[in-house]
């Protein structure tokens, strides 16, 4: 396959006596605002640009109720200075009105989405550039016409690659076709669509991902391998877990049975067709699953049959806590992942995973969980028997999860190494 060869950084920004300054293109809150977070936590942040920034006392917030306010909350961070943000709320939401209007499929709402959001970032990047501007951080999918502009300035440019690419989408392309009594809305990208992420590709100068599994499918894609860095998520326990400790009973019983929580989407490329294959097998044993999240297919919960399964298709974060809280044993057969953040939000409630190779390696096998050989009813099915016959195996492997690793410093100096002059 041919590789996405890197395009030569101009020269003509001078090196710089302190740490690179970074300007930081995001729309959405993904993560949390970590990157811009991280960055702020080390001095290195000019200015993030992102489409809706809502403070508290702002008069969005205050004007906005019911689910919309609780969407508008979720745009903002403490840990950010107002000063340090560029946004376009009344750009962004009457956008999102007028295309609304237009009807537009979901697919061709992303494009243009995308193609007007490219617009309003590259503008608001070259007004904020400072003499001391030396890097600008963007997510794919929206970053070509971005780096475009940041090359011709002679700024280090780095890309955020939030999912494993194509190769991502023609293994869930080939998961549709396996189980294609599913209806499901999964349509793969387009050609012009992944054409626009090559290019970002090859305009960046380093490219983060977030796992080997993401690393391994971009190097299969084509991308330049010196270019990828495997940066891990942070993230932080919330004050509810703090102490927490998971008790479980010396044995599963129709009364008492082994609860097992599928959290996340519902849908094929998580696993969930070979999920609920597993539940209806496994009707007779003392196993009970619970699904809590949204879900692209056609009626799901036809689907289930006899098995013990109870959905929730909509919850708050707060009621997520709660599922983790009464589970036993926490499910993540992906069949492909970025990172796959629910894992870590399962351990901090001290869950031990069943979790598949192809996301980040958060489970330490026979230690803290178990690792599928592949993402199949049969192999879930002799992992959960394993257990029922062995239930002090949780408890075991509930002990062993320690505290997530990797915080917002170690993620800001990570991302000032990429920022180094090479």
């Amino acid at each position: 396959m041919k590789t996405i060869s890197a395009r030569p950084i101009p020269q003509s920004v001078p090196a710089l006596s302190t740490s690179a300054r970074w300007c930081c293109v995001q729309a959405g809150h993904r993560e949390r605002y970590g990157i811009p977070r991280a960055l702020q936590r080390v001095g290195a942040l000019n200015k993030l640009i992102t489409d809706l920034w809502v403070p508290p006392d702002s008069v969005g917030a205050r004007l906005a109720v019911g689910r919309l306010g609780r969407r508008l909350a979720d745009r903002f961070h403490a840990d950010l200075p107002d000063d340090r943000v560029n946004s376009f709320p009344w750009r962004s939401l009457s956008w999102e009105a007028a295309a609304s209007m237009r009807g537009l499929s979901a697919s061709d709402r992303v494009l243009a989405r995308n193609a007007w959001w490219a617009r309003i970032a590259t503008e608001a990047m070259r007004r904020n550039l400072t003499p001391s501007t030396r890097c600008v951080f963007s997510y794919c999918y929206e970053a070509r016409e971005l780096f475009s502009a940041a090359h011709a300035l002679g700024l280090i440019t780095v890309l955020g690659q939030i999912d494993p690419g194509p190769v991502e989408d023609a293994k869930v392309a080939k998961i549709v076709r396996q189980w294609s009594n599913y209806q499901t809305t999964f349509r793969p990208g387009a050609a012009a669509y992944y054409e626009n992420w090559r290019e970002e590709c090859r305009l960046a100068s380093s490219i983060v991902v977030n796992s080997e599994w993401s690393r391994t499918a971009l190097v299969q894609a084509g991308v330049a391998e010196q270019k990828i860095n495997v940066v891990p998520l942070v993230y932080t326990l919330p004050s509810e877990a703090t102490g927490w400790v998971k008790d479980y009973p010396a044995a599963f019983s129709p009364a008492r049975p082994l609860r097992l929580l599928f959290l996340g989407q519902c849908i094929l490329r998580k696993g969930i067709a070979e999920t609920i294959e597993a539940a209806q097998r496994l009707r007779d044993q003392p196993v009970e699953f619970t699904f809590v999240g949204n879900t692209d297919i056609t009626g799901l919960e036809n689907h289930f049959g006899r098995a013990r399964i109870r959905y929730f298709p909509r919850v708050s974060r707060a009621e997520c806590h709660a599922f983790y809280r009464d589970s036993d044993g926490f499910l993540f057969p992906t069949h492909s992942d970025g990172f796959g953040l629910t894992q870590l939000e399962a351990q901090a409630w001290k869950l031990p995973i069943i979790a598949s190779r192809f996301c980040a390696e958060v489970v330490k096998p026979g230690q803290n969980g178990w690792v599928l050989p592949e993402v199949s009813s049969d192999a879930l099915v002799r992992v959960i028997e394993q257990i029922l016959r062995s239930p002090s195996s949780l408890a075991e492997c509930s002990r062993a999860i320690e505290p997530w690793q990797f915080d917002l410093d170690q993620l800001g100096q990570r991302l000032e190494r990429l920022g180094e002059p090479r």
